[in-house]
């Protein structure tokens, strides 16, 4: 099959390599006339490093990337430890190890993979407008390309989305937070009596101070030798047009109350610093269009919330349940052709597989990561006295509270779209992280494909 890929972001090139190795041809186009070193520290999650691991990137991941031992969560002003969850163990509970790395190097691990498998990578290739029905998209070079499929993978401010919902297009829309980015060197920290403790460069274990309405995360990343650090708090200031040090005093007003520890890790924090406010995507009324012949995926069709660390996971599953879903339409080694109707048939199915399965599974995500940063952050003190409660079980192999009558008000709910149980405290909670690690993408994705293929192909 020969397939366009708008966008050499995460969510593109995982979706290269899945293509190219199961030998559909694959075009990625990107407007960018090179791609840059961007952005900062990311964590990705088991589930998603199993189909990384599959297709060959383990290596690379882990020669670039830290297991941390332990996520220590701490009381934001007294300093107090809350409760631990323990990192290093989620890869015999989940089968694949979590991570963190910076964003640049998993980019360029994912690029590398990508034209291995055989993708060809067109840059400075800007799509200025979509032909949907006939899975072609049109330059701003003047150049028209087309393929059987057309796969936009083109970020939260998708050109694509845009064009092919219209008027119900919601856009990217605020969900009231907002972090902070900086990073300190690790050297600095490590000299410093205040904060020497913090970095145990054996066990690389990242901390969490939490408190009303903000929070402050660190973690490792470049080898160990940086620590990233993302400054929560909601989103009622205008930062866009500040310079960094006007920034500084704004997080230095907000984080005034904390500990010692945060206090030093910010004095000691390079001169960048940038606000990014956080955006969703709400549910679409859908992602691919009736011809059969594009699709969304990624950020383009779920944009989230951090506060369980999924998006980039998200994206990755995006890929593998995609890729599965389109060499069962056309198996790996089989011809494929678009005047053949059955051909055309099974190519929507495909799509149609996978909007169905993906569609809950991400607002799912979606909700838990919201869920997760408001009860972390909640200014009630009857539920932070169940948050805290809670972290307190974070390390142990038990789901706590089980019920959702708690005594702490709607702070543990079901999820609208599946139903699944949503804890307070996003990661530390151990019932959220099962069925968000234990999910099984392909899996999904096929089990459906073959058990509506009949009445759908007939």
């Amino acid at each position: 099959m020969n397939i366009i890929v708008v966008g050499a972001g995460i969510a593109g090139l995982s979706l290269a390599i899945a293509l190219g190795q199961s030998g559909h041809q694959v075009t990625i186009l990107d407007a960018a006339p090179q791609l840059a070193e961007l952005g900062a520290g990311v964590q990705m999650t088991p589930q998603a490093l199993r189909y990384l691991f599959q297709w060959g990137l383990k290596e690379d991941l882990l020669a670039e990337s830290i297991i941390p031992e332990n996520l220590h969560v701490w009381d934001g002003s007294s300093g107090n430890l809350l409760g631990h969850v323990r990192i290093r163990e989620m890869e015999s509970q989940y089968g694949a190890p979590y991570i963190v790395v910076h964003r640049a190097v998993l980019h360029n691990i994912l690029h590398r993979h990508a034209i291995k498998a055989g993708g060809q990578l067109l840059l400075d290739s800007n799509v200025v407008e979509y032909d949907f029905a006939n899975g072609a998209v049109q330059l701003l070079n003047g150049k028209r390309l087309t393929a059987d499929l057309v796969v936009a993978a083109d970020g939260i401010n998708s050109l694509a989305r845009s064009q092919l919902l219209g008027n119900k297009n919601p856009g990217s829309l605020p969900t009231g937070w907002a972090a902070f980015r900086m990073t300190t060197e690790v050297s600095k920290l490590k000299a410093d009596p205040t904060t020497s403790s913090l970095v145990d460069l054996q066990s690389r274990s990242s901390n969490f101070w939490v408190a009303p309405q903000i929070s402050c995360m660190t973690y490792l990343i470049k080898d160990a030798t940086l620590l990233n650090i993302v400054l929560t708090h909601r989103d009622d200031v205008n930062t866009k047009d500040l310079t960094s040090n006007e920034c500084k005093e704004i997080v230095r007003d907000l984080f005034k109350d904390f500990e010692p520890r945060v206090q030093r890790i910010l004095d000691l924090s390079t001169p960048k610093i940038a606000n990014y406010p956080v955006y969703a995507v709400p549910p679409l009324p859908s992602w691919a269009h009736e011809s059969g012949r594009f699709v969304l995926m990624g950020d383009a069709a779920h944009a989230m919330a951090f506060y369980m660390s999924m998006g980039v996971s998200i994206a990755v599953e995006d890929a593998a349940a995609l890729a599965a879903a389109l060499d069962l339409a056309c198996p790996p080694g089989s011809s494929f052709s678009l005047s053949s109707e059955a051909d055309g048939r099974g190519l929507k199915h495909a799509l149609h597989a996978f909007e169905t399965v993906r569609k809950p599974r991400a607002e799912a995500v979606q909700e838990a990561s919201l869920h997760g940063g408001d009860s972390l952050h909640t200014s009630s003190k009857e539920e932070r006295g169940v948050l805290y409660e809670a972290l307190g079980h974070s390390h142990r192999d038990e789901i706590w509270p089980l019920e959702i009558d708690t005594g702490g008000g709607n702070f543990v709910q079901r999820c609208k779209s599946t139903g699944q149980r949503l804890g307070p405290g996003g990661i530390t909670d151990k019932g959220t992280r099962d069925w968000c690690y234990n999910y099984d993408a392909i899996g999904a994705v096929e089990k459906y494909f073959k058990s509506s293929a009949a009445e759908t192909l007939a």
